[in-house]
């Protein structure tokens, strides 16, 4: 295991993969610190779709753009966004053990919120919550001495279709390849300096 820091200052983009397998234990490692990323209002709404068969990665693949480290690596997570939350919102808030006054409360200041969306507006703000789960996944591989690169460069009709997926209810957002890194090459990071984007304000 690494100090954040250092894992936060090694860390890049692989883009090139052993032909080597990533264990159970570690692949339910990445996913179970994707499943405790925090959220707005705790509402959780993503599904983590994953693939290791050399099939389905070809095929998912040819859907990002015939990107060869889609085929090549060890496995694919997908990670899906769900508009649903609007349905189960008052359920999870209830599960939280919250006082009626405490509960009534924060029923009042955000189901209004949640409600006025749209279904585009609703995707736009699932959306977002899945890249605050992305960034454990990429860390916690990385973590794990494993290579990922996000993909954000594929059809989104063809991959929703291809998971056969009701685009009404949920849509891909993201894919992450994730395997055993095949170079050894370390690429320096560049990155602006610290005090030219951080203002301590007084």
């Amino acid at each position: 295991m690494q100090d954040y820091l250092t894992l936060m200052k090694n860390r890049s983009s692989i883009r090139s993969y052993t032909n080597e397998k990533i264990s159970k234990e570690n692949l339910e490692y990445i996913l179970e610190c994707a499943r405790l990323s925090p959220s707005s209002l705790g509402l959780e709404p993503w599904k983590f779709l994953v693939f290791q068969d050399d099939k389905h990665k070809q095929e998912i693949a040819k859907i990002a753009n015939n990107q060869p480290h889609v085929a090549n690596c060890a496995a694919v997570i997908i990670i899906v966004s769900r508009v649903d939350f609007k349905d189960y919102f008052e359920e999870k808030l209830k599960k939280r053990g919250l006082n009626q006054e405490e509960l009534t409360k924060r029923i009042q200041t955000y189901k209004p919120f949640i409600d006025k969306m749209d279904l585009e507006q609703s995707f736009a703000y699932a959306k977002e919550q899945s890249y605050i789960a992305l960034t454990n996944i990429i860390n916690a591989a990385f973590s794990l001495n494993l290579g990922s690169c996000t993909i954000g460069g594929f059809d989104k009709d063809k991959i929703n279709q291809y998971l056969n997926l009701n685009t009404n209810k949920e849509r891909v957002s993201l894919l992450v390849t994730l395997g055993h890194t095949k170079t050894t090459t370390h690429v320096e990071k560049m990155r602006f300096n610290f005090d030219e984007i951080v203002e301590f304000k007084d």
